[in-house]
Formats: C-alpha cells, structure tokens, sequence
C-alpha cells in the first residue's frame, strides 16, 4: 500500500504504508513530525523518528535509495523538493529548517554507520566461526572413526577473501557532528544558508558508500547463514546427524555435542542480525533443526528423526543430470561446468568487477547451447527429470545455487498455464516447441528483422535453398534460441550489468513463494486493463461482400497477445512484437519472467501501454508520427514536440510536460506509457491526474468502455473528449446500420464478423 502524499498538508500515514519506494522517481520529499519510520534498502534496515527528512538524502541521484514505511501514528509533511535547486531555496528561505535539514542527515549517517560496523564485525566474526567449527567438526568425526560430510560451501571458504568496503573520511566528520547537543548544531547551522547547504551537498557525497558497504556485508552474512543452515548441505545438519550417529554406535563425543549447542546459538545470533539490521527475514524453518536436536537430547539411542518433508535427493547432482540429458558434446558439457564452478567459487557471485563479470559470461555462453539442446530432446519427453524441467522452466541449473527453503520453494510451485486462460501463456519450452512444429513463426530480432528476412539474405539467388532454410525446423529453433532467447534473457532478467541465466539463491531478490508468474494471474490483470480499454485489442479488418455489391467494409475482430515467460527470475518485461511476420491480423508477443520481482499488474499495465502504442505504429505505417493523418502516435508525438506552444496547457502544466520528457529521456513512448497507466489507474475513477490534452487524445483512442464511462462523460474535463468519440461512434454506426441494411433487403444473410463488429460498436 502507497502513500498518498498532499504537498504541504500535515498528512497522516497508517502502519505499513509505503512512504517512499526504492528505485521510484523522486518528487517531494517529506518531514516525519510525528511517530517513527523503519527505512530499507539492500543490506540494511534502520529507523527515524520525528524531525527527520525523508527521501532528502536522495535528491542528486533523482531516485529514491531506501522504501520508507510508517510506523504507529505516523504524520509526516510533505514539501515539492525533487532537485538541488529546491533544497538550496529551501534552506535559504526558512533558516528552522537548516539545522533539522543537516541533523536529519547527521543521524542517518550515524545510524548507516552504526549498522555498518555491525556487520563488519558479524561477517568476520562468522567467518571465523565458520572456519574452526568446520575443523573441529571434520578432527571431531575422523577421531570417532565417522567419515566426515564435505560441505562445498564451506570446503571453499578459507580461500575466499573478503574485502572490506573503504568508507569516505567525510563520514567520521559527521559521526562527530551527530554526537554535539542537538540545539547546539541547529543553531551553528541555523545561522548561515552556506554553512547548512555545504554541509548538506557533502553529506550527500557518503550515502552511496555507506550503502553499498552494508549491503557487501549484508550479502556476505547472508551467504555464511546458508552454509551455517539453509544450504542442503550444511554444517548444522551434518554435525547433528554426526553426533546422532556417533550416539547411536555406543560412543560419547561430548565435544561434537557442544558444537551443537554453539551452532544453534549462532544461528540464533546471526538471524536477529539479519532481520534487525540487514531487514531480511531468512524465514527458516526450524522443523528439521529442532527434529534434529530432540533427538540428539533424547534417552532413546534409537530416537527417529521424523520430518514430513518431500524427499529432494531427486535434485542431487542436477548439473550432471542436466548437461547428460542434453546430449551436448564433452567440450560444452565441461565448460558448462566448469563456468558454473567457477561461478560458485566467487566471493561475491553479482559484484561487478571484471573477475567477476568474466565469469557469469562465461556462464551464459554454454547455457543456451546446453538449453538449446536439452529442450529440443524435452519436445518428445512427457516426463524429463525433475531437474531438467526446473531448468528448462526457471533456469535452473545446480542444487547448490539455491538454499533448501528456495528448493522446496521451486519444486512445490503452481502449474503456470492452469485456468481457463484467454490469452496464450507459454514457457520457453512450450514457445520453443511451437516454432520447432510450426505452429508460430519465428520472432523478429533485436534489429527488427524476422526470419524470412534472414533467410532471403543468405540465400537471395538459390530458390531450392531459400526453401529448404524456410522449412528447416532446426535453423528455425535455433534462430528463435540465438535472437529471441539469448538477447532478450538479459533483459527480462532487469540486471544488464550483472546478468547470469542460471537461478542463484543470491540474486533472488524477492520471496520465491510470491515470485511465482502463472497464466491465471497474467490473464487476470489483462482483463482488469481491457474492462476499462475494452478496445485494445480489436484490430481492423478490410472486407468485400460481391452479394451486396460492397468492395470495401472495414470489420473488427479480437486478438489478444501470447505471452512468453523466460526462464530467469527478475523485474523486466518487453512488448517484443505486435503482430506476427507481416499480418497484422495475428497476436502479439510480449515477455516475462517465470519468476518476477515485480508485481504482476503493474507489469501487464505497462506492456498494455507498450502495445497500445506499437499497434497504432504498425497501422499506420510511415505515417504512425504525422499529424496530417489521426492517430494515437501521431497526436501524441505532435502535443509532446509542440507543449510549449500549446494554449490549452498552463505554465504549470507546461513544466510537468517537461519532466516527464526529461524523465523519460525524451521516449514519447514512455511518456505516453505512463499517462496511459493514470488514465486506467486513475482516470477511469475520476481521479483527475492527467491534462487537458493528453486526456482528449486517450479518451479519443483509448476509449472506456460505456460501464465505467457513463458516470465521467457528465464532468466537464470529460465533455469535450466524449462529444468527439460519440460523433466517430455515430458514424461508424451509421455506416453498419447501412450495410447490414443491404444484406437484409437482398435477402442475404448477415455474416459473423459483422455481427461481431457490432457487437463490438454497442459496447463502445
């Protein structure tokens, strides 16, 4: 639940309610006057009471880098600062805010600081731990005559360094600063506007750096607490079930039962850190480990673990499994594995450095041969193992990528194309499987050229083998794997810079439970946006009728898109296409992840607004952008390149024209995405958010269905929009009344398209 913010009113927010959300645009910023703010962001989670600015840290960058949510009996007051220029106005103008300004930001420091250095001694401290525990373990199990279990994350550790993230000086300066009476610091910087705004642009410099540290340190202590717990292999269940063993054989190992005890108390400690400081919840399940521990206390020596947990001993040895059932050659299968070794041996498996980036792409150069080939053999399988599904599915590729929780998570997933379902969902298999038999074309890519195209270019003067390309279904796969799949993973996946296609625990930024895209919940918000735009997906249809002596009609028929689901969890979607080959009688192409980061809704809004737009271009052709010839792209282009010299727009109007360009980096289409998103969101209630011009051109061709409309049309914001769309709808009324007219007087028998175009014009 957002925030509705009212710029310069005392607003009142309820628990829960997100203030601000990390990575959204920044357009105001709001002082806390009353009650306290837990405030997030990757690694670190502190809180603010009252007197504090939210959102101020961020206003160079543009985006907020925290979500802020209310506490109890939050109020807080909003104030139009969205750049530097207003900060420095404000502090100018009223001198009681400079000193709440800069201490806000003091204290911010000083807790982001303060949580930093927590986590810098918690992954020290558990890397030592770690590491005797281990051998103490490993000594403990020899010495007692028991084979000790390997765990790989672990066997690793004492080669991997951990480097500390260096902090600016400037940070102990202001850790000094927080620690003056607070009176003290209003008032020396109450009283002069340089002093506060210097102090505030140099503060600004140490949020990055401070924010980044903890979420290194945040991300290390994550990755120790797999290892300590979560991992399938890991060290507090083989030292348990070491113990049990030992205990059942007769012997008494008093020190393997101690490192039980310390375990637990470590696991303890280290999930208080991350949910108090790091703000994630790890949710472990202590079933097993509580199963586990009973047992070791119990008198019985014959005590038996009981947990009711699905068996995951199928997933051991996924990566085998997975490159065997592809059928690749050695070579590719080695370097699959080896990549992916090397990718498990990374201290910090999404940094950005070049050993790093060096090893995911080596990563993702044998995946999608290995996909290729796995799926092609999966399209005559009814049954592959189970870890050949996840991967061809979700990208799937090792066991131990993935904590236990996230495993049985996986497996446990919905069916994604359950439910009556309008418009087609496919996985990547299932979309891979259509072009391989034929039954959909090829995709264009990414420079827009489909596959015929290709074809005709390679083989422009041998006919026999342009044909015998054209039917290849191999050179069809392949080509729909190497300019569909392969381009487009990167960025479905959302993270161009740190992009890997095999699913990793660490990158997962979200709850797999939640994450979960099916074709139910995509079909679902699709209709929430075509009950409002009942005509989005109608598209024209030239017509000839010889019986009633009619050579040109235009009809009207429905086609919804097909939407491909990528097997990478992440936040991006893309309207690929908006017809298929050259007709533009046929359904669109839109992707998404099987996995989302995002909500649901929101993505399928935006793709609708992308579609929208495309579909229009496609129509109209060289023309989609000149205002000589009406239409939504072209109005739209015309309003967005001449605002400034639009009379029915304000000077205020005007300016918000202007940002949104500049925020949209001048991309028509993006400005149009987000008016479209408030004219279904908010228009459609009659929540005024956009203006004068922009609402006659969607009310014109993105028009509400008679339902929702009836009560709008009455508003006088409405009146001049809807008297222009009940003239066009009277004409094309007309014009069907003419010519079913005519099938009726030559005693002919009104077609179904017809009858599905008016049905089509009575809803309008």
């Amino acid at each position: 639940m957002a925030a509705e913010l009212t710029i310069n009113e005392t607003t009142p927010v309820a628990k829960g309610t997100v203030i601000f959300e990390k990575g959204d645009e920044l357009t105001c910023v709001a002082l806390v006057l009353k009650g306290r703010v837990a405030v997030r962001s990757s690694g670190i989670l502190v809180t603010l009471g009252s007197g504090n600015f939210l959102g101020i840290c961020d206003v160079l960058r543009g985006e907020h880098s925290f979500t802020y949510v209310a506490g109890d009996g939050v109020t807080v007051y909003p104030l139009p600062v969205n750049d530097v220029s207003r900060v420095k106005k404000l502090i100018e103008g009223k001198a009681q805010y400079r000193g709440l300004l800069v201490t806000s930001q003091n204290f911010l420091i000083r807790d982001l600081n303060k949580a930093f250095k927590k986590l810098q001694s918690t992954v020290h401290e558990m890397r030592e731990f770690l590491i005797a525990s281990y051998a103490t373990y490993q000594k403990e199990a020899q010495d007692s005559g028991v084979i000790p279990q390997e765990v790989p994350s672990l066997a690793r550790l004492e080669a991997e360094i951990i480097e500390d993230p260096k902090l600016p000086s400037g940070v102990n300066y202001y850790l000094e600063a927080a620690s003056v009476e607070v009176e003290a610091q209003r008032a020396f910087l109450g009283a002069k506007s340089l002093i506060a705004f210097r102090h505030y642009m140099e503060q600004c410099e140490l949020f990055p750096p401070l924010i980044d540290g903890c979420r290194i340190y945040g991300e290390w202590v994550f990755k120790f607490f797999r290892s300590l717990i979560m991992d399938e292999k890991n060290l507090f269940t083989f030292v348990t079930r070491t113990a049990l063993d030992i205990k059942k054989s007769g012997q008494k190992n008093e020190r393997l039962s101690a490192l039980v005890d310390e375990l637990i108390a470590k696991i303890d400690e280290v999930e208080t850190v991350l949910i108090e400081t790091v703000g994630t919840d790890p949710k472990l399940n202590r079933t097993h480990m509580q199963a586990l521990y009973m047992a070791l206390l119990s008198d019985d020596i014959h005590a038996e673990v009981e947990i009711d947990e699905q068996d995951l001993s199928v997933l051991n040895g996924s990566l085998t499994q997975i490159i065997e059932y592809s059928g690749v050659d050695e070579e590719v299968g080695k370097n699959f594995r080896d990549s992916l070794d090397a990718f498990m041996r990374l201290t910090d498996k999404f940094g950005r450095t070049k050993e790093a980036m060096a090893v995911r792409k080596k990563v993702t150069e044998p995946f999608f041969i290995v996909y290729e080939a796995a799926v092609k053999r999966s399209f005559n399988d009814p049954k592959p193992p189970l870890a050949v599904k996840l991967f061809l599915t979700y990208g799937y590729a090792s066991e131990e990528l993935l904590t236990e929780e996230d495993l049985r998570t996986l497996i446990s997933l919905p069916d994604i194309g359950a439910g009556q379902l309008d418009c087609h969902i496919y996985t990547m298999a299932e979309w891979l499987k259509e072009i391989y038999e034929g039954r959909k074309l090829p995709s264009k890519d990414e420079f827009d050229e489909d596959y015929e195209e290709h074809v005709r270019k390679d083989h422009a003067k041998d006919k026999r083998a342009f044909d015998t390309a054209m039917s290849d279904a191999n050179a069809k796969l392949h080509f729909e794997v190497d300019n569909l799949f392969k381009y487009a993973d990167r960025l479905i996946n959302g993270n161009i810079s740190t992009f890997i296609p095999v699913l990793c625990s660490e990158g997962i930024l979200t709850t797999l439970s939640t994450a979960a895209v099916t074709g139910a919940a995509i079909n679902a918000a699709v209709r929430k946006v075509e009950k409002i735009d009942y005509s989005i997906f109608f598209r024209e249809i030239r017509s000839f009728y010889e019986e009633i002596d009619l050579n040109n009609f235009t009809n009207i028929d429905r086609f919804t898109p097909d939407f491909i689901l990528f097997p990478v969890c992440g936040g991006g979607c893309q309207m690929w296409q908006d017809i298929e080959g050259k007709v533009k009688t046929t359904h669109a192409r839109i992707l998404m992840p099987t996995l989302s980061e995002n909500g649901i809704d929101g993505m399928v809004l935006r793709m609708m607004a992308h579609f929208r737009w495309e579909k229009c271009r496609t129509d109209m052709g060289a023309n989609w952008n000149n205002y000589r010839y009406p239409s939504l792209t072209s109005e739209y282009t015309d309003y967005l390149q001449f605002y400034k010299k639009n009379s029915e727009l304000s000077p205020e109007k005007k300016e918000k024209v202007k940002a949104q360009l500049t925020q949209a980096g001048n991309r028509h289409r993006d400005v149009f995405t987000k008016d479209y998103t408030d004219w279904i969101l908010k228009e459609a209630v009659g929540a005024m958010r956009l203006n004068k011009v922009s609402r006659d051109i969607l009310f014109t061709y993105c028009p509400i269905s008679q339902e929702i409309s009836a009560g709008l049309v009455t508003q006088t914001s409405y009146a001049d929009a809807a008297k222009r769309h009940t003239m066009e709808q009277k004409k094309l009324e007309k014009n069907l009344t003419n010519v079913m007219h005519k099938f009726t007087k030559n005693g002919v028998d009104i077609p179904p398209e017809i009858e599905k175009t008016r049905k089509f014009l009575l809803e309008a």
